[in-house]
């Protein structure tokens, strides 16, 4: 029941949820004690890994078992078998105690004084926290369930999911929405609440917690991974600000009291989302966060392990890469456009990874051939230059006309139309340059440091990967909707430079003056975000243009980190041409004080709406229908709903329904025009759609005031095929009758 069963069964969720998460921080620290992280990086990566196993490992036995409580607690036993196993491997010796790094007391205030980021993540976390709660169904005085701006929407399919696979209990899942068609959606996101709520939690629960979770996993990871980069905490405090609480110059359309009074009262009039004067560059937390549970859970696996995986390839350990690996493989059905993402980000990472190999063995030799009083070159290796030279001024050149099409061109018919050639043209010639530094490295270095490297990495990741990809994702993404040519994103009609100013601000800015400023080992870490954008630019890869956002943040990750690294060079380094140290301080604050402002204003005018906003989104008669649904229905009884996004019926109780909605599901590539053309003849005459509600095998039929609002509802014929079981207020439950 959505409601749950009581305290007892809330608790044993918690514990349930918890014991992953905590037994996967011991896993992990285990095997990382000798290694490079802090006990905090540890904690964060354990802590994914926890999690990691909640969502696979039911899934392993659901195969044989379903959906069911024996697979879950098969899968609480091999958790406890894989702890027993690290414990027993990993023998505590005296080496591991002297690390043990809750020996001694942390000192807090120099902790937070060194990492300012914790007061504010905190702070940020609580707002998250905070929306979350008033956002997820939650319940009024009248018995009514609100949602708030951002959860209005794509919260109601999550649901559906939710319920569906806990209360159904096969596996592989299918639609609740359309059932027959199975379930291609990454819906791990949704499975870790479908566990929990099977243990009797209310549905508030399992939504909620897992999702506390993976906040402070996306929180955590950004962190780590910029200061691993960076090696500095200042840097990596201010490319998480600039990440989180992003917001571009769309404050100024805000300039006259009505209008930023429409800001806070309006449905998305917000300086970061108003598709109408093209802001299209979102608030992270309000409209990618909150609302959107598979990129939350992606970027809770995608952003530690991308701090895991860098320090992986600067120690290049083979045990390191293995585990990454892992991490990589299974984000396919979490989060896809998360794993396409990490793919791009790795094979930019392996050629720098191979260049810079190479560059040392050059050096090496350079250095041999000094010592011997041989400093001319060899015709060969100045062959290899020139062909090293020749590659990169092509692959720099073909990036910078890529760039100038797109600054001179606001809608490009070649780009539009071929997008999806120039993409793959672009990602031929990339590959070409890897293949021949990979050949240079091996003749160099050998086969054995790149197998037990990024070979072993590669395997590992496919044989994960690959299941999930044939088994969900292709087939779902094959129709002509996927995977296709797009030009410029969601830019509507505007100069593309000018676009992503308005869109980016500050960081926009920052972005150009980092490739003067930065150092070259961090412009190289910071490379995959011309792959993301090229690709990102070019070809859509769902229904939505919108969606390619998913990709595109990933690589704002990069770009946040750069303009970070600018900001912290501006304000730490003396300012020569100012001898004045009195007036030098005062004009680094004025210039801080109005980069916070331009660059923070929108994200709080956004965060703030998303603060007040409150929408009713299933009314008290509905919840107590649902109520009665699931308790005098059976799991796999098909009821009769209108085809609108916030129908009750299956988000709460799972039930499958005819036809869901269109914003869901043509989104996802299903062909429902049939399905939600009989839903609309079955209520309009019911007594010539018998063979109809045979058809789908309707045993139910839901009317309430979003029926009688989008279908000529045919009373009359419902009172010839079926009773009214259940009503109150506008909502009444017809029993179709037993055939006699």
């Amino acid at each position: 029941m959505f409601e749950g069963y009581g305290m007892l069964q809330n608790i044993t969720a918690i514990a349930y949820y918890l014991f992953f998460v905590l037994s996967g921080v011991f896993v992990v620290h285990r095997l990382l004690w000798k290694e490079k992280y802090s006990i905090v990086a540890q904690c964060l990566f354990g802590s994914v890994a926890g999690v990691l196993a909640l969502q696979w490992f039911p899934l392993l036995f659901a195969f044989a078992f379903d959906f069911t409580m024996t697979a879950h607690m098969l899968a609480l036993g091999l958790q406890v078998v894989v702890c027993i196993v690290v414990a027993w491997k990993t023998t505590v010796s005296q080496s591991y105690i002297q690390h043990f790094p809750y020996k001694k007391a942390t000192n807090w205030k120099r902790f937070f004084k060194e990492n300012p980021v914790w007061i504010v993540m905190l702070l940020t976390f609580v707002y998250f926290a905070y929306c979350l709660s008033t956002h997820t169904i939650s319940t009024h005085s009248d018995g009514s369930m609100h949602a708030g701006q951002c959860t209005y929407g794509d919260m109601n399919m999550h649901l559906s999911f939710i319920t569906s696979i806990a209360n159904q209990e096969t596996f592989p899942p299918e639609y609740s929405l359309l059932p027959g068609h199975k379930l291609s959606y990454p819906f791990l996101c949704d499975s870790i609440s479908s566990s929990l709520y099977q243990f009797g939690c209310s549905l508030r629960l399992a939504y909620i917690l897992p999702m506390i979770g993976a906040i402070l996993q996306v929180f955590g990871g950004l962190y780590c991974f910029i200061k691993y980069w960076f090696r500095r905490s200042g840097t990596a405090f201010i490319a998480w600000v600039l990440f989180f609480l992003n917001g571009g110059l769309g404050f100024l359309y805000y300039r006259t009291p009505q209008s930023i009074r429409h800001n806070f009262t309006e449905f998305y009039m917000t300086p970061t989302n108003q598709p109408d004067k093209n802001l299209r560059w979102v608030q992270v937390i309000v409209d990618m966060l909150l609302p959107q549970r598979a990129t939350l859970f992606g970027w809770a696996v995608l952003f530690p392990l991308l701090a895991f995986l860098l320090v992986a390839v600067r120690e290049r350990k083979k045990k390191l890469f293995v585990m990454a690996a892992v991490a990589a493989g299974a984000l396919p059905m979490i989060h896809t456009h998360s794993f396409l993402a990490l793919g791009m980000i790795c094979s930019v990472w392996l050629v720098v990874d191979c260049f810079n190999r190479n560059r040392e063995k050059d050096k090496e030799e350079a250095m041999s051939r000094s010592r011997q009083k041989k400093n001319r070159i060899s015709p060969a290796e100045r062959k290899r230059r020139e062909e090293r030279t020749f590659l990169r001024s092509g692959l720099f050149l073909g990036l910078l006309g890529f760039s100038i099409l797109q600054a001179v061109n606001k809608q490009n018919a070649v780009a539009e139309n071929h997008g999806l050639f120039l993409m793959l043209a672009g990602v031929f010639c990339f590959v070409l340059y890897i293949a021949y530094e990979l050949i240079i490295m091996i003749q160099k270095n050998g086969w054995k440091g790149l197998l037990s490297t990024w070979g072993l990495f590669l395997v590992i990741v496919l044989a994960l990967a690959l299941p999930q990809l044939f088994t969900w994702t292709f087939s779902q993404a094959t129709g002509d909707q996927f995977v296709r040519s797009h030009f410029n994103w969601s830019n509507d009609g505007e100069q593309y430079v000018y676009f992503y100013l308005k869109n980016l601000g500050v960081t926009f800015v920052l972005l150009f003056i980092a490739s003067f400023v930065c150092k070259k080992k961090d412009l190289q870490i910071a490379a995959p975000y011309f792959l993301i954008f090229f690709v990102a630019e070019l070809v859509a890869f769902q229904p939505n243009d919108y969606d390619n956002n998913k990709l595109l943040f990933v690589g704002a990750v990069f770009i946040c980190g750069l303009a970070a690294d600018v900001l912290m060079q501006l304000f730490t380094t003396k300012w020569k041409f100012i001898a004045n140290q009195v007036v030098q301080r005062t004009i680094k604050g004025v210039v801080a004080v109005c980069v916070l402002f331009v660059g923070l204003v929108s994200a709080f005018m956004t965060m703030g709406r998303e603060w007040v906003s409150d929408y009713e989104l299933y009314s008290a008669s509905g919840v107590e229908a649902c109520k009665y649904i699931e308790q005098q229905t059976g799991e796999w009884d098909v009821i009769l709903t209108s085809t609108q996004h916030n129908s009750p019926v299956p988000a709460l109780t799972g039930r499958n329904i005819v036809c869901g909605s269109g914003s869901f599901l043509y989104y996802h590539g299903l062909d429902y025009g049939q399905q939600e053309a009989d839903v609309a003849a079955m209520y309009t005459d019911p007594v010539g759609s018998e063979d109809l509600f045979e058809k789908y095998g309707v045993s139910y039929v839901y009317v309430s005031g979003q029926e009688y609002g989008s279908y000529q509802v045919n009373e009359e014929g419902l009172q010839q095929i079926a009773d009214v079981v259940w009503e109150k207020d506008d909502v009444r439950i017809w029993e179709l009758k037993a055939e006699e």
